[in-house]
């Protein structure tokens, strides 16, 4: 966690991660992006890597990876709004959860 002295109107982070799918037991690899409004304290870079590299050989479900990713940063800096968005691909199908809470969503122009 990082003390901000001055907040920027959100921050985006962005990784690749791994986890196992319970059910195939398959290696399922994922793009993860994060999305949250600072609240005085912000994310360290490190920190959000070793969150997602914590599902490695872990099995888990990307609906619940998100939910579980967004609970975590939650409990880390209490961000008044935090989204988490899962990518990846399984069988040809292109699969995207999204997991959001807090304030209304930001608005991009």
């Amino acid at each position: 966690m990082l003390k901000l002295s001055k907040n920027p109107q959100l921050v985006r982070l962005k990784t690749r991660g791994e986890s196992v799918c319970p059910i195939s037991k398959t290696v399922d690899s994922f793009e993860v992006t994060l999305e949250y409004i600072p609240r005085g304290v912000a994310l360290a870079i490190e920190e959000f890597k070793k969150m997602v590299d914590s599902y490695r050989g872990r099995e888990i479900l990307h609906e619940e990876l998100a939910v579980d990713l967004l609970e975590k940063v939650k409990s880390v800096v209490n961000p008044p709004y935090v989204k988490v968005t899962l990518k990846s691909f399984y069988a040809g199908v292109e699969v995207e959860v999204v997991a959001e809470s807090g304030g209304t969503q930001p608005l991009y122009i």
